[in-house]
């Protein structure tokens, strides 16, 4: 992603609030991460199969038909775009989903602080 150290600093604080929130840590994927034409930055969390059943319902469920899943979805793409001034595409997804429809490279959301 050749968005420029800010933006990526942003892009990291917000992969720690959701995986602050959700206790998973979320992954940038897509055609950002080695392209630059890329149209949108694409953030995944992938959650264990039981764990997103339990929130949502059937592992395959999609954000484009179930209004819960949408809501969320929404929710912190908005913050996503508004925290990193980036086009966020957000979603979350089982498991089983991700890894049978996108086996591509993830790179961790994380923070990596130094002991004082």
């Amino acid at each position: 992603m050749s968005t420029g150290m800010p933006a990526g600093i942003w892009l990291t604080k917000f992969g720690v609030i959701v995986a602050d929130y959700f206790g998973h840590v979320p992954y940038h994927v897509g055609s950002s991460l080695d392209r630059k034409d890329w149209r949108d930055v694409d953030v995944r969390l992938i959650l264990p199969d039981e764990e997103f059943t339990e929130r949502f319902g059937d592992i395959f469920r999609s954000s484009e038909t179930d209004p819960k899943l949408a809501a969320i979805t929404l929710a912190f793409a908005t913050l996503g775009q508004q925290m990193t001034g980036l086009p966020i595409d957000f979603q979350i997804q089982s498991a089983s989903h991700a890894n049978e429809r996108y086996p591509g490279p993830r790179s961790a959301l994380i923070e990596i602080t130094q002991e004082p």
